[in-house]
């Protein structure tokens, strides 16, 4: 079941064949409540609902079968004025069955050009607490504004934490045929990155969900870390990395947002074409299988990773599947 947004209010189409019988609410919660309303009774020729609504809160759509068996779909991407790529992660059907809830896990690019009413969007969203990825040098030149009574806290990815800046210097070579290797390279450090992982992990079953994570793009190291939580989720490999790739409906925000940093970082001492970055805006399947390969190297297999080398323990797997799977 996807739903996609319209100019009047959503499209609910269905990628497998309901059955007859099958009821469609809607609701302002990520699952069916005393307050859900019934839009349709289904059959097995229809495709498509169209529902009509002012959008003034964000709806969920839950199909229950005429044995009771519940699926939840919603709008995976929102829009905001002063961000990008802001997906939420919920949906996806795991290796036993059971779905990851809607409405629990958020990532997205930069924040730092949040809008009021972007603020606003994301504590209507009920978001609990942030994870800023990025170095603190990106964190000192591009701060994210405060949101009140939701925390912000930066666990690097691929840097240490508080990493002096003369370290993290933006250092772009100008063989612009090695980008797309050096990005190769960005993935086996975001794989070494063991005490953030854990230290993320520890602070989800500490502070709970909803929470948002982000870097700059909203690709790479959010990317991974994504890509990590859905696998502890046991989401198949496949679904994996399209979450990954959607990414690439924001290319062009991408470069944007690089072409500022660079700017900034390098006070406008470097000239650089868009299209000579394009290789590091994009999301590829091979990047992400890089960071897997390399956990795989060091550990046997990503799981293993998880376990040996975030420290994820069998008790706090089940602690996060009982709160990310319905």
């Amino acid at each position: 079941m996807k739903v996609t947004s319209t100019e009047k209010g959503y499209q609910i189409s269905f990628e497998e064949k309901v059955e007859n019988g099958s009821i469609l609410f809607v609701d302002t919660q990520p699952a069916k409540t005393s307050q859900s309303t019934q839009i349709a009774t289904l059959n097995s020729k229809e495709q498509d609902i169209q529902y009509i609504t002012d959008k003034k809160a964000r709806l969920y759509f839950i199909l229950e079968k005429p044995n009771g068996e519940q699926i939840v779909s919603a709008e995976r991407i929102l829009n905001f004025e002063g961000t990008f790529n802001f997906r939420d992660m919920g949906g996806y059907i795991n290796k036993h069955g059971r779905q990851v809830k809607w409405g629990r896990l958020y990532r997205s690019g930069d924040l730092s050009a949040l809008t009021e009413a972007d603020k606003h969007q994301i504590e209507q969203l009920g978001i609990k607490w942030i994870c800023d990825l990025r170095s603190t040098a990106e964190v000192a030149t591009n701060k994210a504004p405060e949101i009140a009574q939701i925390p912000n806290l930066n666990i690097p990815i691929g840097t240490a934490k508080n990493e002096p800046a003369e370290k993290q210097k933006l250092d772009l070579p100008t063989d612009k045929t090695i980008y797309e290797p050096l990005m190769g390279e960005s993935y086996k450090v975001f794989a070494g990155s063991l005490e953030s992982y854990h230290e993320i992990f520890e602070e989800i079953l500490k502070q709970e969900t909803p929470f948002l994570f982000h870097c700059t793009a909203g690709k790479d190291r959010t990317g991974v870390l994504g890509a990590l939580l859905l696998k502890l989720l046991d989401v198949s490999e496949k679904d994996i990395l399209n979450d990954y790739l959607l990414t690439n409906q924001f290319t062009d925000d991408i470069l944007d947002e690089m072409i500022h940093l660079v700017e900034i970082l390098t006070q406008n001492k470097l000239s650089i074409q868009k299209d000579a970055l394009r290789p590091m805006a994009e999301a590829k399947t091979s990047y992400l299988e890089i960071a897997f390969k390399e956990m795989e190297k060091n550990y046997g297999s990503v799981d293993q990773f998880m376990e040996d080398g975030i420290g994820i323990t069998s008790e706090m797997k089940a602690r996060l599947q009982n709160m990310l799977l319905y």
